[in-house]
Parts: C-alpha cells; structure tokens; sequence
C-alpha cells in the first residue's frame, strides 16, 4: 500500500514555540554548552551586561589625584607670595628682590609764627620777625597816608605819600621801622609762603620789627 503523506502536514507550524533543554557536562546530545543557554520565544530580548562594570580605571583615580595636589600647591604658593614670604621671579629666572620700603623725611610746616607780638603802647608797636630777610608792603585804602619804611638810625628806603588803593613795598635786612600817617592803612609782612598782615589800631602808628637773634 502506498501512503502519500499531506504536505501540508509536514510543514512547521511557524506559530509553535518549541523549548530545547540543555543537558549537563558529561551528557549525550548536548546542542549548547551551559555557558550559552537557549530562551524560548517569548519576544522578548534578554539583559546582556558587558564590560567589567562601573569599576574606574586605577589610572583615571591617579590623574584626579595629582591634579588635586597641584591645584592645592599653586594655591598655597601664590598665597606665600602674597603675604611676601617669597618672592616672584622676574622673567630672567633670576628672584626678584623683595620690595623696600623707604620712609621718605617729610618736610613738616613751620610751628614758629612768622611775627611775635613784644610790647604795644601808645601809637607802637613791637614784634619779632623770626627770619633774617624778610618783605614788608604797606596798602592803604580809600585814602592817602604817609609811609616811612626803613632801618632805624639810618635814612628810609621809603617816604613819601601813598595815592589810594596803591601797595609799598620793601626788602627789609634785620630790624625795620615803618611809620604811616592814617587809617586804614595795612602793613603785611611776608616771607616765602608764609605772610601776616598788621592793622593799626589808630594814626599815626609806628611798627618796629626785630629779627629772631
């Protein structure tokens, strides 16, 4: 008897899940080894870890690490320069000497008064020049006055009669006399920077002026 079998019969069922167990080291029929195990069909792609996991490089720690401490000693050396306990190097190579502080002598504004009041009495009046040479310039006001300006025993270097709102002046050596003849009349003794101004109290007036001996 011929039997015809269905061709359709022998085909694979493309819908069929088939499972295929592994069997042990030392089985028969072995398909896999146990280090590649089979899945079924369950569409469903398995987890597969690669690599040697999130372990870091021994190498990548070390870098970290030298970083850290350079980082650490520029800061402490820039922190050393700073407070000047070294010093910068000039671009030679060569280190640059640390900075001197040099306390310059200041020059201090004279504490001793350009003119010194001695002794007022009627019509006078005595003060004390604290320098040798010194300048003396009579102004008058809205009026005419008479000005003698000079050294005492000796004839003036200056008489004679101011016009209003008109200056005299004088470079006096030593000890002067002035003498006006009216109100409102100033007398100004000046010397570099320094200059103090008189006014007579009444007219006639006299000033004397001593030098600092």
């Amino acid at each position: 008897m011929d039997v015809q079998a269905d061709e359709a019969g022998l085909r694979p069922d493309p819908s069929a899940t088939a499972i295929v167990e592994s069997r042990r080291a030392g089985g028969q029929g072995q398909l896999f080894s146990d280090a590649y195990p089979t899945y079924a069909d369950t569409d469903r792609i398995p987890a597969v870890q690669t690599g040697r996991g999130s372990r870091t490089s021994p190498w990548l720690r070390a870098a970290v690490a030298v970083v850290a401490v350079a980082v650490l000693a520029a800061g402490a050396a820039l922190g050393l320069v700073k407070a000047g306990v070294i010093g910068k190097e000039n671009p030679g190579g060569e280190p640059s000497a640390a900075p001197v502080h040099r306390d310059h002598a200041t020059t201090g504004k004279r504490t001793t008064p350009l003119v010194t009041p001695v002794s007022t009495g009627a019509g006078t009046a005595t003060y004390r020049v604290g320098i040798e040479a010194y300048q003396v310039a009579v102004t008058t006001s809205a009026g005419r006055s008479w000005v003698s300006m000079g050294t005492p025993g000796k004839p003036p270097l200056y008489e004679g009669i101011l016009a209003p709102a008109s200056t005299k002046k004088e470079i006096l050596l030593g000890p002067a006399q002035i003498d006006i003849g009216a109100g409102g009349t100033k007398v100004t003794v000046t010397s570099g920077h320094r200059s103090v101004t008189l006014t007579p109290p009444a007219a006639p007036f006299t000033y004397q002026f001593l030098v600092k001996s």
